[in-house]
Formats: structure tokens, C-alpha cells, sequence
């Protein structure tokens, strides 16, 4: 069985290190790096000695593209779309945003020379961490991607124009999401394709359901030969009910077994280990229960010892969370 954790926020080799032989000694046996547009700047060697190390170790190492482009999940600013509002996806009222759109060539031009720096290193397994199109919180109408390149492969697919609705700005059909959905799986394609090229492996994790990341289908990722493993990640809002975190994670943790099963994949399931209420920390055992119940035998939480080092994300008693966490995977703690 694979239990792990994610580690992010420190860039010294020499603590980090000694957290990744606390992270061993605990009983753990994988970990994710978090390696985002400023670790590719700025710190390559680094990551390069940080993946390492804790491959030397024993440790199966996963590293994912953190909010790189603001296409795929995390805390990471990014720039390219600063330096090049080219690359930026435009919203159905016509407004740029600060997520690069996963049809621009530029993009993907990026997105390659990413991966050529990470599989580099001593990486296992490269996390695809939610790819999706941006959306807005509270204003879910305003979808993207509306771009001229969009717009063409739209043309390309459907032999028509982007439909427009009554008020002038495009619509979000059926024909419409499809595009989205179909972009979206030549994207990962093209990226988990090279990847596999250099000999590493392919995790894609998917937002749940009700989330509209514009990947629906999640049969198409686990179809791509490409994709060795899918992931998801049911995470609660504060608030939510025992009831609520058992039911989504059981029929989550059902879904990507059947589909890992039709396709012949693996499958990993991801944990919440931040923003914990303070009593609440049983959560976390629900949700590795329902998992284990259904047989997913790679389970991951975000991120080590309650998420702590980051206050926006730190549980209300990150000690509490990482005891939890370790007891319902049966380690130390």
C-alpha cells in the first residue's frame, strides 16, 4: 500500500530533508513536491537536490505543476500570463483572466519545458493536479475559455461558430462544454505523453464532480494510454457534516475504481489535511475508511502535519490532524 503525504513551502535541501526522514520514520513511503513557476526560475538545482534526497531515501516521490498557469490547483502565483496576456483565457463577457488557456501553443511550449526540467530529477510519478478551466466563485456563468485560438478549434470540431446567446456573449451549450472537455484531454495527452517518453509515470487528478473544472468524463483520462493512475480529491468546506465527508467520499472513491478498473489503472484517493476544525479532526479517518472500503490502496493527503506552515491553510491543531492522519493509515504517530 502507498501512503503518503504532500510537502511544500521550503526550499532549504537541509530541512527538508530532515522533515523527509521524519516523514520515513513515521511510516510513510511516498511524498509530493510541490514544484511551481517560480521553483522553475529560480530554484531548479534545488528541487532537483529536494526531489532526490527524498528518493534516496526510499520515498516514491510525486511532483505536480503547483498552480502553474493557474490551469492546475495550488497556492502559486503565476507570472506567464502577466508577461503574456496572449496566453491568458478569456471569460464569456470578454474579460482576460490570469489562467493561461490549455489550447495556446505557448502554453504548452512552457508546459514541455516543465517537464523536461522535472523528469530530470529522480521524480516517480508527475501529478497532473486539477487541470481545469478557470472559473469564478459566485459567478459560475462567467466561463472561459472564449479565446481566438478557442474559438477557431471550436470551428475546426463543430464546423460552426461559437454559439452567442440572446445577450450577446457566447453560450455554454452541450457543444460547448464537449470542446472544453475535448481540449482539456488533448492537453493532458500531449503532456502525460511526454512524460512517459522520459520514463517517468502519470498521475491525473480530477475536481470532484461538483466542481465545473470542464473534465466531466473521467473515463477519457483513464482511457489515455498514457495515464498510468487517476486520483481525486472530495475535499469538505468547514462546516460540513460527518454525514456529508462519508457520503462524497464513498461515492468518489467508487467511481475511480470502477473507471481505474474498466481502464486498467491505478487509482489514489486524496485526504484533506487543512483548514481542520478544531474537534473535527475524525474527518480524516472517515474519509481513509471510505477509501480503503472500496479498495484504493494509494491514499494521500494534502499536506504534512495539518498544513501547517501555511496560515491560510493551517488546521486550527495541525497536531491533532497529523495524528489522525497517521493512525487511520496505521503509522506512527
Amino acid at each position: 500500500m502507498i501512503r503518503g503525504v504532500s510537502y511544500f513551502g521550503v526550499r532549504s535541501p537541509k530541512h527538508v530533508l530532515s522533515d523527509m526522514k521524519k516523514i520515513k520514520d513515521a511510516g510513510f513511503n511516498a511524498v509530493l513536491h510541490t514544484w511551481s513557476e517560480e521553483d522553475l526560475q529560480y530554484y531548479k538545482e534545488t528541487m532537483g537536490q529536494i526531489v532526490g534526497d527524498a528518493a534516496d531515501l526510499g520515498l516514491m516521490v510525486y511532483v505536480n505543476p503547483w498552480g502553474v498557469g493557474r490551469v492546475f490547483g495550488g497556492e502559486a502565483y503565476s507570472e506567464i500570463t502577466a508577461k503574456d496576456h496572449s496566453l491568458c483565457q478569456v471569460a464569456a463577457d470578454g474579460t482576460k483572466k490570469i489562467a493561461a488557456c490549455p489550447n495556446q501553443p505557448k502554453f504548452r511550449e512552457y508546459m514541455h519545458s516543465w517537464i523536461e526540467e522535472v523528469c530530470k530529477t529522480k521524480v516517480s510519478t508527475i501529478f497532473w493536479d486539477e487541470p481545469h478551466f478557470y472559473f469564478e466563485k459566485g459567478n459560475l456563468d462567467n466561463w472561459s475559455c472564449t479565446c481566438d485560438t478557442c474559438r477557431q478549434l471550436y470551428k475546426n470540431q463543430f464546423a460552426q461558430e461559437m454559439p452567442t446567446s440572446p445577450n450577446g456573449h457566447p453560450e455554454l451549450t452541450d457543444k460547448v462544454k464537449l470542446f472544453r472537455e475535448n481540449s482539456l484531454i488533448d492537453f493532458l495527452k500531449e503532456m502525460t505523453e511526454h512524460v512517459h517518453q522520459l520514463g517517468k509515470r502519470n498521475c491525473v487528478c480530477m475536481l470532484p464532480p461538483w466542481f465545473p473544472a470542464g473534465l466531466d468524463d473521467w473515463l477519457k483520462v483513464a482511457a489515455l494510454p498514457s495515464v498510468d493512475e487517476i486520483a481525486s480529491d472530495p475535499y469538505w468546506e468547514r462546516g460540513a457534516t460527518e454525514e456529508w465527508v462519508r457520503t462524497h467520499y464513498r461515492e468518489t472513491a467508487d467511481k475511480l475504481v470502477s473507471v481505474a478498473h474498466t481502464c486498467h489503472k491505478d487509482v489514489q484517493m486524496w485526504i484533506k489535511a487543512y483548514q481542520i476544525e478544531e474537534g473535527r479532526e475524525d474527518d480524516l479517518a472517515i474519509a481513509v475508511e471510505e477509501s480503503l472500503k472500496a479498495g484504493i490502496k494509494n491514499i494521500f493527503a494534502w499536506s504534512y502535519r495539518g498544513t501547517e506552515t501555511l496560515s491560510w491553510l493551517k488546521s486550527d491543531n495541525p497536531e491533532a490532524v497529523a495524528k489522525t492522519y497517521r493512525k487511520s493509515l496505521g503509522l506512527k504517530f
